[in-house]
């Protein structure tokens, strides 16, 4: 008897282990939501709320969360290192779940075309900035190339970052910038409180501005065979 218990317990480890092994799976220890509003909109400034699933060791992923509709929130995926996905969820299961399994259907292989501009932009620390009595850290984004910028009418994208969550690594939502961080690590971590796109005129096309942030425990999980990332 014991030693069809012992057979037992390692075909089921056997088992656990492989299946394990044939899914490639994403941890989120934080949301965070923001007020983002668009300037660039015909008929007039438009604000939405939009989450962020991060995790706060790792910016080289992470899951963008808006309201699809009453029911349903859509979330749009993204790991740089070469996966990407758009799907809906109900908002009652994502809710609720630690663990969102997706169907290879939905995921797409994702190929950073701007590798080759890496050199054409960096980020510039600047000095701190008080907003409602409180200091917070600065950095801006934008081309290094000053004839392009002003031929081509570049934008650039600023960053307002909280002090107090250097536990968290920097989030950059556009895979330039990603791509600039990891090249370079020039930029303090933490949370940022507001992000602007501003045009070359200096008008702001988009911000965002943080509500509020809490820890999770999540994952997403795929399967090994549309792990893009090894391919």
């Amino acid at each position: 008897m014991k030693l069809l218990i012992k057979i037992f317990s390692i075909l089921i480890f056997f088992l656990s282990t492989t299946f394990s092994l044939c899914q490639k799976k994403y941890e989120f220890d934080y949301l965070i939501e923001y007020k983002f509003t668009n300037y660039q909109d015909s008929l007039g400034a438009k604000t939405i709320s939009r989450y962020y699933l991060t995790n706060s060791n790792n910016s080289s992923y992470l899951a963008l969360i808006t309201n699809s509709d009453s029911l349903n929130y859509q979330m749009t995926f993204k790991d740089v290192k070469g996966i990407t996905f758009n799907t809906n969820y109900l908002k009652s299961d994502f809710i609720k779940a630690e663990i969102i399994n997706v169907d290879c259907y939905y995921i797409s292989p994702y190929h950073f075309f701007l590798k080759n501009r890496i050199n054409e932009y960096d980020f510039f620390n600047r000095k701190d900035t008080i907003i409602n009595n409180t200091n917070y850290r600065k950095y801006e984004l934008y081309s290094t190339k000053p004839k392009k910028r002003k031929r081509k009418k570049l934008a650039s994208e600023v960053y307002i970052v909280n002090k107090n969550t250097d536990f968290h690594k920097p989030i950059l939502h556009l895979p330039l910038a990603y791509a600039e961080w990891e090249s370079k690590k020039n930029i303090p971590d933490g949370i940022f409180k507001e992000r602007l796109l501003i045009d070359y005129y200096g008008n702001i096309l988009n911000k965002e501005e943080i509500v509020g942030y809490h820890k999770i425990k999540k994952a997403i999980i795929i399967d090994s065979k549309c792990d893009y990332t090894k391919k």
